[in-house]
Protein backbone atom coordinates (compact mmCIF):
# COMPACT_ATOMS: atom_id res chain seq x y z
CA UNK A 1 0.00 0.00 0.00
CA UNK A 2 1.43 3.40 -1.09
CA UNK A 3 1.70 6.64 1.50
CA UNK A 4 0.02 10.05 0.63
CA UNK A 5 2.27 12.76 0.09
CA UNK A 6 1.62 14.24 3.66
CA UNK A 7 2.09 10.60 5.59
CA UNK A 8 5.28 10.74 3.27
CA UNK A 9 6.72 13.58 4.85
CA UNK A 10 5.49 12.65 8.25
CA UNK A 11 7.98 8.90 7.73
CA UNK A 12 10.65 11.60 6.33
CA UNK A 13 10.43 13.89 9.24
CA UNK A 14 10.43 11.00 11.58
CA UNK A 15 13.81 9.85 10.50
CA UNK A 16 15.55 13.35 10.16
CA UNK A 17 14.93 14.20 13.43
CA UNK A 18 17.46 11.77 15.37
CA UNK A 19 20.22 12.93 12.79
CA UNK A 20 19.32 16.51 13.82
CA UNK A 21 19.25 15.75 17.60
CA UNK A 22 22.62 14.45 17.65
CA UNK A 23 23.89 16.53 15.27
CA UNK A 24 26.23 19.63 15.52
CA UNK A 25 26.28 22.66 13.83
CA UNK A 26 29.83 23.18 11.85
CA UNK A 27 31.49 25.68 9.59
CA UNK A 28 32.57 24.32 6.79
CA UNK A 29 35.46 25.94 4.67
CA UNK A 30 37.68 23.89 2.09
CA UNK A 31 41.29 23.36 2.48
CA UNK A 32 41.83 25.03 -1.27
CA UNK A 33 40.34 28.28 0.30
CA UNK A 34 41.54 28.37 3.88
CA UNK A 35 44.05 31.51 3.17
CA UNK A 36 40.78 33.26 1.52
CA UNK A 37 38.04 31.99 2.55
CA UNK A 38 34.49 34.21 3.11
CA UNK A 39 32.18 34.27 5.41
CA UNK A 40 31.23 30.84 6.96
CA UNK A 41 28.35 28.05 5.97
CA UNK A 42 26.62 26.58 8.26
CA UNK A 43 25.58 22.95 8.12
CA UNK A 44 24.35 19.62 10.14
CA UNK A 45 26.92 16.87 10.70
CA UNK A 46 26.42 13.59 13.07
CA UNK A 47 29.21 13.83 15.06
CA UNK A 48 30.21 10.39 17.04
CA UNK A 49 33.35 10.65 19.97
CA UNK A 50 36.16 11.27 19.06
CA UNK A 51 39.41 10.78 20.49
CA UNK A 52 39.21 6.94 19.97
CA UNK A 53 42.71 5.41 18.94
CA UNK A 54 43.15 2.02 17.45
CA UNK A 55 47.31 0.77 17.92
CA UNK A 56 49.63 1.62 16.37
CA UNK A 57 47.99 5.20 16.17
CA UNK A 58 48.48 7.25 19.30
CA UNK A 59 48.46 11.17 19.72
CA UNK A 60 51.98 11.10 20.13
CA UNK A 61 55.04 9.66 18.68
CA UNK A 62 58.26 10.46 20.26
CA UNK A 63 61.36 9.77 18.28
CA UNK A 64 63.23 10.06 21.84
CA UNK A 65 60.96 7.35 22.47
CA UNK A 66 61.44 5.19 18.89
CA UNK A 67 65.21 5.40 19.74
CA UNK A 68 64.70 4.48 23.17
CA UNK A 69 62.53 1.17 21.40
CA UNK A 70 65.42 0.55 19.27
CA UNK A 71 68.57 1.38 21.25
CA UNK A 72 71.38 -1.03 20.10
CA UNK A 73 69.91 -1.33 16.78
CA UNK A 74 71.15 0.67 13.89
CA UNK A 75 68.63 -0.28 10.98
CA UNK A 76 64.41 -0.25 12.05
CA UNK A 77 61.52 0.11 11.35
CA UNK A 78 58.17 1.02 13.93
CA UNK A 79 54.70 0.76 12.09
CA UNK A 80 53.48 4.43 12.97
CA UNK A 81 49.62 4.66 10.94
CA UNK A 82 47.53 2.02 9.81
CA UNK A 83 44.33 3.21 9.59
CA UNK A 84 41.64 2.84 6.45
CA UNK A 85 43.68 5.43 4.32
CA UNK A 86 47.36 5.06 5.16
CA UNK A 87 50.44 2.93 6.25
CA UNK A 88 53.10 4.74 7.80
CA UNK A 89 56.59 3.59 9.41
CA UNK A 90 58.96 5.09 11.06
CA UNK A 91 62.71 3.94 9.48
CA UNK A 92 66.29 4.22 10.48
CA UNK A 93 69.06 3.22 8.20
CA UNK A 94 72.76 3.10 8.70
CA UNK A 95 74.89 4.27 6.43
CA UNK A 96 75.14 2.02 3.25
CA UNK A 97 72.09 0.41 4.01
CA UNK A 98 70.59 -0.08 0.50
CA UNK A 99 67.09 -1.12 -0.53
CA UNK A 100 67.07 -2.54 -4.37
CA UNK A 101 64.80 -1.78 -7.07
CA UNK A 102 61.21 -1.97 -6.52
CA UNK A 103 57.77 -0.89 -7.88
CA UNK A 104 54.14 -0.16 -6.05
CA UNK A 105 51.89 -0.93 -9.23
CA UNK A 106 48.63 0.67 -7.86
CA UNK A 107 49.45 3.25 -5.80
CA UNK A 108 52.31 6.51 -4.86
CA UNK A 109 54.60 6.69 -2.02
CA UNK A 110 56.21 9.21 0.31
CA UNK A 111 59.06 9.31 2.24
CA UNK A 112 59.68 12.37 4.49
CA UNK A 113 63.30 12.40 5.60
CA UNK A 114 63.70 13.59 9.08
CA UNK A 115 67.81 13.47 9.40
CA UNK A 116 70.97 11.85 7.45
CA UNK A 117 71.43 11.71 3.64
CA UNK A 118 69.34 9.42 1.67
CA UNK A 119 70.37 8.93 -2.38
CA UNK A 120 67.08 7.90 -4.19
CA UNK A 121 66.83 6.67 -8.31
CA UNK A 122 63.76 7.11 -9.40
CA UNK A 123 62.96 5.40 -12.72
CA UNK A 124 62.78 8.67 -15.63
CA UNK A 125 64.01 10.95 -13.09
CA UNK A 126 67.50 12.30 -12.23
CA UNK A 127 69.44 11.20 -9.06
CA UNK A 128 68.30 12.80 -5.87
CA UNK A 129 70.15 13.49 -2.68
CA UNK A 130 67.46 13.53 0.08
CA UNK A 131 68.25 15.97 3.56
CA UNK A 132 66.42 16.88 6.22
CA UNK A 133 63.30 18.28 5.26
CA UNK A 134 63.26 16.29 1.89
CA UNK A 135 59.96 15.34 0.68
CA UNK A 136 60.68 12.60 -1.92
CA UNK A 137 57.30 11.38 -3.88
CA UNK A 138 57.27 9.08 -6.31
CA UNK A 139 53.88 8.22 -8.67
CA UNK A 140 52.48 4.85 -8.86
CA UNK A 141 54.08 2.55 -11.39
CA UNK A 142 57.41 3.66 -11.05
CA UNK A 143 60.73 1.99 -10.14
CA UNK A 144 62.52 3.05 -7.42
CA UNK A 145 65.81 2.29 -5.23
CA UNK A 146 67.25 4.13 -2.40
CA UNK A 147 70.30 3.39 0.10
CA UNK A 148 72.06 5.44 2.97
CA UNK A 149 75.09 8.26 2.65
CA UNK A 150 76.81 10.07 5.08
CA UNK A 151 78.28 9.58 7.76
CA UNK A 152 75.21 9.05 10.56
CA UNK A 153 72.13 7.23 10.41
CA UNK A 154 69.14 8.48 7.88
CA UNK A 155 65.41 8.34 9.84
CA UNK A 156 62.70 8.67 7.15
CA UNK A 157 59.29 8.66 7.34
CA UNK A 158 57.95 6.29 4.59
CA UNK A 159 54.03 6.91 3.79
CA UNK A 160 52.11 4.53 1.48
CA UNK A 161 48.15 3.96 0.90
CA UNK A 162 46.48 1.46 2.93
CA UNK A 163 47.08 -2.19 1.16
CA UNK A 164 49.79 -1.33 -1.02
CA UNK A 165 51.25 -3.99 -3.37
CA UNK A 166 55.24 -4.23 -4.13
CA UNK A 167 56.96 -6.09 -6.99
CA UNK A 168 60.35 -6.56 -7.61
CA UNK A 169 62.04 -7.30 -10.89
CA UNK A 170 62.96 -10.49 -11.77
CA UNK A 171 66.38 -10.04 -13.33
CA UNK A 172 67.13 -9.42 -9.80
CA UNK A 173 67.32 -11.49 -6.60
CA UNK A 174 63.60 -13.05 -5.54
CA UNK A 175 62.68 -11.67 -2.36
CA UNK A 176 61.37 -13.37 0.69
CA UNK A 177 57.58 -14.13 0.71
CA UNK A 178 55.08 -13.28 3.60
CA UNK A 179 53.42 -15.93 6.14
CA UNK A 180 50.86 -15.84 4.41
CA UNK A 181 51.74 -16.09 0.56
CA UNK A 182 54.67 -17.10 -1.92
CA UNK A 183 56.19 -15.55 -4.50
CA UNK A 184 55.69 -16.21 -8.12
CA UNK A 185 57.14 -14.48 -11.35
CA UNK A 186 54.22 -12.46 -13.20
CA UNK A 187 54.00 -10.49 -16.36
CA UNK A 188 52.79 -7.19 -16.97
CA UNK A 189 53.98 -3.83 -19.03
CA UNK A 190 54.42 -0.51 -16.95
CA UNK A 191 55.52 3.32 -17.56
CA UNK A 192 56.44 5.85 -15.23
CA UNK A 193 53.67 7.66 -13.39
CA UNK A 194 53.59 11.62 -14.68
CA UNK A 195 54.37 14.68 -12.25
CA UNK A 196 51.28 16.68 -12.17
CA UNK A 197 51.51 20.26 -10.30
CA UNK A 198 51.30 20.61 -7.21
CA UNK A 199 53.14 16.76 -7.63
CA UNK A 200 57.14 16.68 -7.84
CA UNK A 201 59.64 14.14 -6.93
CA UNK A 202 61.70 16.09 -4.72
CA UNK A 203 60.95 19.32 -2.58
CA UNK A 204 63.17 20.35 0.99
CA UNK A 205 61.11 22.49 3.23
CA UNK A 206 64.21 24.45 4.32
CA UNK A 207 65.73 24.23 1.15
CA UNK A 208 62.78 25.42 -1.46
CA UNK A 209 60.39 26.74 1.55
CA UNK A 210 62.13 28.86 4.52
CA UNK A 211 64.92 29.58 2.33
CA UNK A 212 62.77 31.18 -0.54
CA UNK A 213 59.46 31.72 1.78
CA UNK A 214 57.61 29.57 -0.22
CA UNK A 215 56.14 27.53 2.10
CA UNK A 216 52.64 27.87 2.15
CA UNK A 217 51.06 25.65 -0.66
CA UNK A 218 50.39 21.55 -0.78
CA UNK A 219 53.42 19.45 -1.53
CA UNK A 220 51.69 15.90 -2.68
CA UNK A 221 48.24 15.84 -3.64
CA UNK A 222 48.14 11.77 -5.15
CA UNK A 223 45.48 9.12 -4.67
CA UNK A 224 45.21 8.61 -0.75
CA UNK A 225 48.40 10.63 0.45
CA UNK A 226 48.11 14.47 0.82
CA UNK A 227 51.47 16.42 2.19
CA UNK A 228 51.49 20.22 3.23
CA UNK A 229 54.09 21.96 5.40
CA UNK A 230 52.30 24.31 7.87
CA UNK A 231 54.73 27.31 9.38
CA UNK A 232 54.15 29.28 12.17
CA UNK A 233 56.14 31.74 14.30
CA UNK A 234 55.44 33.07 17.64
CA UNK A 235 57.44 35.92 17.61
CA UNK A 236 56.31 37.42 13.84
CA UNK A 237 59.75 39.41 13.94
CA UNK A 238 61.44 35.89 13.81
CA UNK A 239 59.31 35.66 10.11
CA UNK A 240 61.98 37.34 7.48
CA UNK A 241 59.21 36.13 5.23
CA UNK A 242 57.30 39.55 6.23
CA UNK A 243 54.24 37.37 6.62
CA UNK A 244 53.07 37.77 10.39
CA UNK A 245 52.96 34.63 12.64
CA UNK A 246 52.07 32.13 10.18
CA UNK A 247 49.72 28.87 11.03
CA UNK A 248 50.00 29.52 14.16
CA UNK A 249 47.02 27.93 15.38
CA UNK A 250 46.11 27.02 19.18
CA UNK A 251 49.24 27.73 20.30
CA UNK A 252 50.63 27.58 24.22
CA UNK A 253 49.22 30.95 24.93
CA UNK A 254 45.00 30.09 24.75
CA UNK A 255 45.21 29.41 28.93
CA UNK A 256 43.34 26.29 30.40
CA UNK A 257 42.41 23.46 28.78
CA UNK A 258 39.97 21.18 28.81
CA UNK A 259 40.03 18.38 26.04
CA UNK A 260 36.25 17.05 27.39
CA UNK A 261 35.06 20.36 26.04
CA UNK A 262 34.11 21.87 22.22
CA UNK A 263 36.90 23.29 20.89
CA UNK A 264 38.59 23.55 17.38
CA UNK A 265 37.57 21.67 14.41
CA UNK A 266 37.28 18.51 12.69
CA UNK A 267 37.70 15.85 10.37
CA UNK A 268 34.64 13.28 9.91
CA UNK A 269 36.71 10.54 7.23
CA UNK A 270 40.23 10.88 7.37
CA UNK A 271 42.34 11.30 10.41
CA UNK A 272 45.32 14.05 9.47
CA UNK A 273 48.47 13.62 11.18
CA UNK A 274 51.52 15.73 11.33
CA UNK A 275 55.37 15.72 11.43
CA UNK A 276 57.44 18.15 13.14
CA UNK A 277 59.96 18.91 10.84
CA UNK A 278 61.56 22.63 12.78
CA UNK A 279 60.86 24.13 16.30
CA UNK A 280 57.88 22.62 18.48
CA UNK A 281 54.23 21.95 17.96
CA UNK A 282 51.43 21.85 20.17
CA UNK A 283 48.79 19.29 19.37
CA UNK A 284 45.00 18.93 21.76
CA UNK A 285 42.57 16.81 20.91
CA UNK A 286 39.27 15.66 22.24
CA UNK A 287 39.24 13.39 25.24
CA UNK A 288 43.04 12.24 25.25
CA UNK A 289 44.57 16.13 26.47
CA UNK A 290 47.58 18.26 25.41
CA UNK A 291 50.45 17.08 23.31
CA UNK A 292 53.82 18.66 23.23
CA UNK A 293 55.78 17.70 20.23
CA UNK A 294 59.73 18.75 18.55
CA UNK A 295 61.59 17.70 15.19
CA UNK A 296 61.00 14.21 14.71
CA UNK A 297 57.46 13.68 16.43
CA UNK A 298 54.41 12.56 14.98
CA UNK A 299 51.23 14.01 16.42
CA UNK A 300 47.76 12.25 15.05
CA UNK A 301 43.94 13.10 15.14
CA UNK A 302 41.95 10.61 15.06
CA UNK A 303 38.90 11.01 13.09
CA UNK A 304 35.77 12.87 14.62
CA UNK A 305 38.25 14.46 17.00
CA UNK A 306 37.60 18.29 17.78
CA UNK A 307 42.06 19.27 17.65
CA UNK A 308 43.77 22.54 17.48
CA UNK A 309 47.38 22.51 16.67
CA UNK A 310 49.68 25.63 17.89
CA UNK A 311 53.03 26.52 16.56
CA UNK A 312 54.98 26.94 20.29
CA UNK A 313 58.92 27.28 19.71
CA UNK A 314 60.02 30.35 21.80
CA UNK A 315 62.10 31.55 18.58
CA UNK A 316 61.95 30.87 15.04
CA UNK A 317 59.87 29.12 12.92
CA UNK A 318 58.20 25.47 13.93
CA UNK A 319 57.16 23.92 11.18
CA UNK A 320 54.41 20.92 10.84
CA UNK A 321 53.86 18.74 8.11
CA UNK A 322 49.79 17.94 7.58
CA UNK A 323 49.39 14.20 6.05
CA UNK A 324 46.10 12.65 5.50
CA UNK A 325 44.41 10.40 3.11
CA UNK A 326 42.66 12.99 1.04
CA UNK A 327 43.12 17.13 0.69
CA UNK A 328 40.44 18.07 4.26
CA UNK A 329 37.46 20.45 4.65
CA UNK A 330 37.80 21.79 8.32
CA UNK A 331 34.99 21.29 9.86
CA UNK A 332 34.53 24.30 12.92
CA UNK A 333 32.73 24.45 15.54
CA UNK A 334 30.29 26.61 16.47
CA UNK A 335 29.65 26.76 20.15
CA UNK A 336 32.83 28.99 21.75
CA UNK A 337 34.92 31.98 20.35
CA UNK A 338 37.56 29.80 18.63
CA UNK A 339 35.08 29.16 15.74
CA UNK A 340 34.99 32.89 14.36
CA UNK A 341 38.76 32.80 14.05
CA UNK A 342 40.54 31.99 10.46
CA UNK A 343 40.76 28.06 10.25
CA UNK A 344 43.78 26.27 10.33
CA UNK A 345 44.60 22.75 9.59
Amino acid sequence: MGYSPQKMEAVMASLRAPLLSAAVALTLVPAAAQQAAGPPEYWWANKTEGGVYAPPMRPLWRLADLKKMHAGANNWSEQIVLDPEQDATYNSGAPGARFTPRLHPDTPTVFVVVTGEMHFNVEGQPPVTATRGSIINIMKTTLFSYDVGGSQNALWVEVNPRNYKTVYPAAGPQPASSRDGKIVKVSFAHHPGAYAPPNQLHWNTFDDGIAKCALRGTRVLDDHIFVSPLIGFVNPADNKCGTGRGNVGGGPDQGAFDPHATFGHMHPGPAEWWIVQVGAISGRFENQGEFHAVEGDVLYAAPMSWHEMGAEAPSGPSVRLAMGGYELINMNNTENGRAARAPKP
